[in-house]
């Protein structure tokens, strides 16, 4: 038997009852908790998405005169992934028939891996490719490690059996030397692949009262992909991201200050979180 108190229905279901009509007060306060943990759930969850991956780049300033060698370090300090290079021969060969001595001169270019798991990205003739801005590095690529030393440039008047001769417009290799070219590479860091470039031009240096012209290869900078087995574009060029960072600490920030114990606090606790820094 049911109590005579409890109001219910034919079927011995009991009535819905009217909703009890909160204070207004409490209805703010209520209303308030829940604004506040939805915008830190919401905080909560912004921290935790992953960051997109982002280049490491670094503008260079460094020349190869003469014969000289530039260790291209990247992550480890220790130890350069590549060597870029440069090779210059200047000789005089005699003419026995003739009398009359010819200088024989000639530069060379050259980018070689100098770790196990460094490669560079392949062109013509298996030799290194020159990118344009904006080329794709990364997986499929035809990387390895280059014919003839990794063979960028010949340039000069070289005897044949040397195959040392070159001009600006027809020469052995694949750089443009009338503009800047982008190297594309691979190499590994604690067993993970990365793909990188390296940004280059080459100008032009008379010596010896103008009758010799040698090269000056320049190394302007680098770039490559923080993330592993991540392609990278050719100039590509950013450092951390500041402005999606800050946005993040910000988001952080409010998350924590949005508290229970500042909720306590009743409408001075709201208002304290609500008003900006």
């Amino acid at each position: 038997m049911l109590h005579p108190d409890l109001n219910v229905t034919k079927r011995g279901f009991p009535r819905a009852k009217t909703p009890a009509r909160l204070s207004e007060p409490l209805s703010q306060r209520l209303n308030a908790y829940a604004l506040a943990a939805g915008a830190a759930g919401v905080a909560v969850l912004a921290c935790a998405m992953p960051a997109e991956a982002a280049p490491v780049c670094k503008t260079l300033t460094a020349q190869l005169t003469r014969t000289s060698t530039f260790p291209l370090y990247l992550i480890d300090p220790a130890v350069a992934p590549l060597n870029i290079a440069q090779g210059t021969n200047s000789s005089f060969r005699s003419g026995t028939l003739t009398g009359i001595g010819t200088i024989m001169w000639w530069n060379r270019g050259f980018v070689t891996p100098n770790t196990a798991g460094a490669k560079v990205l392949l062109g013509a003739d298996e030799l290194p490719a020159a990118l344009a801005s904006g080329a794709e590095i990364g997986p499929g690529g035809d990387f390895g490690k280059g014919a003839s030393y990794g063979l960028l440039f010949t340039y000069g008047k070289g005897h044949f059996s040397y195959r040392g001769g070159g001009t600006k417009l027809r020469h052995a290799g694949n750089l443009n030397l009338t503009q800047n070219n982008y190297v594309g590479f691979e190499f590994t860091e604690s067993g993970a692949l990365h793909y990188g470039w390296a940004r280059l031009s080459v100008t032009f240096k008379t010596v010896s009262g103008g009758n010799v012209t040698h090269t000056v290869v320049h190394i302007l900078g680098y770039g490559y992909e923080s993330t592993p087995n991540t392609a990278i574009a050719a100039g590509s060029c950013s450092e951390t991201n500041k402005s999606d960072a800050s946005a993040t600490r910000g988001s952080a920030a409010n998350a924590r200050s949005a508290t229970l114990g500042m909720l306590a606090l009743g409408k001075e606790g709201v208002a304290s979180w609500r008003t900006p820094n």
